[in-house]
């Protein structure tokens, strides 16, 4: 817990944010709705109680709220529900299934701590307004390109060598998912003819995470000629995969 005060604080005007994002499943609407969070702690807590009254020692404010934490932990530690401050109770869950065929050889996963929301809580965030509704982009994200041979960034590779692509989303998943590279075709876009597109074989793909890809270029790439590089990916946040793909298309690159 921070040891500093807020002296200046401005209160949000109740209002949020609303990001549809798409729905990855075949079941329900087409998106579901979060709602965009801002987080606010201790510190501005005691900024506001101060505007309201006056007077209050910020210093003992914290004192008093580190000495509940503690009380609450060891709650949680004896096993203990704690309702906290009317808002709602903390209290132990037991994970997953559990192994074995009897009380006596029963064998638990662990615990971990639930939250459930009182009505009190409930009444005040049904009074929140929303300030606008976006739709969030879900699809992969490519950004930086680096030749690993040369260790040069940039859209220039060296041929029958590896590369790197950093970005958000571009896990490849998924039976038509792949890396691919296209003649490109105009300023901005991929040839439309896919069977000239030559495909990065699986087994190139040496790091495929949601944020890095690397992969040896695969044979066939003309020296000298424009490529896009093409994600076809349906990966999500998680482990889940969505039952459509997305495509992310980088700027045009050049072996040598």
């Amino acid at each position: 817990m921070s040891n500093t005060t807020v002296i200046d604080y401005e209160d949000s005007d109740g209002k949020g944010t609303v990001t549809l994002v798409a729905n990855p499943f075949g079941k329900g609407g087409k998106y579901y709705a979060r709602f965009d969070r801002t987080t606010v702690n201790i510190d501005h807590l005691i900024a506001r109680i101060q505007k309201k009254e006056v007077g209050t020692n910020a210093i003992m404010a914290k004192h008093f709220a580190s000495l509940f934490k503690a009380e609450i932990l060891e709650a949680l530690a004896r096993g203990e529900a704690v309702n906290v401050l009317d808002l709602g109770t903390l209290y132990i869950k037991a994970n997953g299934t559990v192994a074995g065929n009897s009380p006596e050889t029963a064998v638990l996963e662990g615990f971990q701590v639930k939250f459930t929301s009182s009505k009190l809580v409930n009444d005040a965030v049904a009074k929140i307004g929303v300030k606008k509704i976006v739709t969030a982009d879900s699809g992969p994200v490519i950004g930086d390109m680096t030749d690993l041979y040369t260790g040069k960034a940039g859209n220039l590779f060296t041929a029958g060598k590896s590369v790197r692509i950093e970005g958000t989303r571009i896990r490849i998943t998924g039976d038509d998912g792949g890396i691919y590279f296209a003649p490109a075709d105009g300023a901005d876009d991929t040839g439309g003819d896919e069977s000239q597109w030559i495909k990065v074989d699986d087994g190139k793909i040496y790091r495929n995470r949601s944020k890095l890809l690397e992969f040896f270029l695969p044979a066939g790439l003309s020296p000298g000629i424009p490529y896009r590089i093409v994600l076809r990916t349906n990966s999500t946040k998680g482990n889940t995969l969505k039952k459509s793909y997305s495509t992310a298309v980088s700027e045009a690159v050049t072996v040598a």
